[in-house]
């Protein structure tokens, strides 16, 4: 069984750049913000920055994984492409608030544009999704 702990440490990396760099771009688009605890609450408070959570809870659930013992095997490492892509293109939508508004600042902020390359980089190193395993396993294990 080969294990993708090292991919998911490169995946933690590179998201954290990405999710950077489109928090600096809509912290801009917001307007001043006074320092980094302002910028901190209306990350977590504000419906402004409201989307860039469905990135922030899967770099937590990324870092949560590679932080255990247990190696991580092809299905759950697809998975985690499948989330990652069902936000960020190519595949179907998950949250198409997010969606619209990463192509946008895709658009807008160079820092993010090279940011998804880096991050379509480490995903082609991850196991294509099979949809239909991933369904089936998600029915038996229900979180």
């Amino acid at each position: 069984m080969e294990d993708y702990k090292s991919v998911l440490n490169d995946l933690s990396v590179v998201l954290r750049h990405l999710h950077k760099a489109l928090l600096d771009k809509e912290a801009e688009n917001f307007g001043p913000v006074s320092g980094p605890y302002q910028l901190l609450n209306l990350v977590a408070n504000h419906e402004h920055f409201a989307w860039l959570r469905h990135l922030s809870e899967l770099m937590v659930d990324i870092d949560e994984r590679r932080d255990e013992e247990e190696p991580v095997d092809a299905d759950r490492a697809a998975a985690f492409r499948l989330a990652i892509e069902s936000l960020v293109g190519p595949h179907e939508v998950s949250a198409p608030r997010f969606r619209e508004r990463y192509t946008v600042l895709l658009q807008q902020s160079p820092a993010a544009a090279m940011a998804h390359g880096d991050l379509r980089r480490v995903l082609d190193a991850l196991p294509e999704p099979d949809k239909a395993k991933l369904i089936k396993a998600a029915r038996r294990n229900p979180d």
